[in-house]
């Protein structure tokens, strides 16, 4: 033993100990064999009821559980629909009473752009002896006041007189930050009474120029379409698929076209800032 190195002796351990387990094993099978049978009966019990136990539970950890992939399919005319219900609360219809008229003539349709029952339509001439009422989407009616008023914009801010004590949920209508891209499918809501909808695609992109000399930067002008205008209003709200408005129609007799919602972004402000000089 004192001449063996570390690794001998190791060999030599499990030589011994490979010995002693078959010895052992023998020794165990003859014993039951020379056992009554009684014994031989409990110990195969006792074996058995061991492995029901251990076999399930390392058999359900083993299995890999499948995971279950659902793929879901949405339909243009659904992404429509969306769009549409998306925005209808914020679609209004305008209309104008002279004192000494009979009946309203229709003034186009508008936007609500604020909780607070701010609106925006198409500038046209305000006459201060008229009457202006708006008609919302579940055809309750205000009176409207004329507020934002600019020579420089082609739109005009109104606010909602609400009766005292009324309280009223105005929901604005999401102004997009993309510009629609050539191809891309679009809505527009029109009607002087209903609501009637037209739906195409962006045919055309127009830009101009904006900047002198080598600071000119080319900008989004207008949005040609092939929706068709026949139902459409003064007004009328150019949608995308995400619900976003990304157009308003302001001269239904010029074919299909449409100003980008960055043209009205900027007037807002317009508008806006002259509210507060008031």
């Amino acid at each position: 033993m004192e001449d063996l190195n570390k690794n001998q002796i190791v060999l030599l351990t499990l030589l011994v100990s490979f010995v002693t387990s078959i010895a052992t094993g023998i020794m165990t099978v003859s014993m039951l064999q020379q056992a009554p049978l009684e014994v031989t009966r409990n110990i195969n019990r006792i074996v058995e009821k061991t492995i029901e136990k251990v076999t399930p539970a390392n058999i359900l950890t083993s299995v890999p559980q499948k995971k279950e992939i659902t793929t879901v399919i949405v339909k243009e005319e659904d992404s429509i629909i969306d769009a549409i219900n998306q925005n209808i609360k914020s679609i209004v219809r305008i209309r104008e009473k002279s004192p000494l008229a009979e009946g309203a003539n229709f003034y186009g349709i508008g936007l609500v752009v604020s909780k607070d029952g701010l609106l925006v339509a198409h500038r046209k001439n305000i006459n201060i002896v008229n009457i202006y009422t708006v008609t919302m989407s579940d055809e309750t009616e205000f009176k409207l006041i004329p507020m934002g008023v600019d020579k420089n914009t082609n739109f005009i801010l109104f606010k909602a007189n609400l009766p005292e004590k009324t309280v009223y949920t105005f929901v604005p209508a999401t102004l997009g930050n993309l510009e629609p891209k050539l191809g891309q499918t679009l809505v527009s809501i029109g009607g002087e009474i209903s609501n009637t909808v037209s739906v195409g695609r962006a045919v055309s992109l127009q830009m101009k120029d904006s900047g002198t000399g080598t600071t000119t930067t080319k900008y989004l002008s207008g949005i040609n379409t092939d929706i068709s205008t026949r139902d459409l209003n003064v007004g009328s709200p150019l949608l995308n698929l995400s619900g976003h408005v990304v157009g308003v129609m302001l001269t239904p007799e010029e074919s299909r076209v449409f100003i980008p919602i960055s043209m009205l972004k900027k007037e807002l402000i317009i508008l806006q800032e002259s509210l507060k000089s008031q």
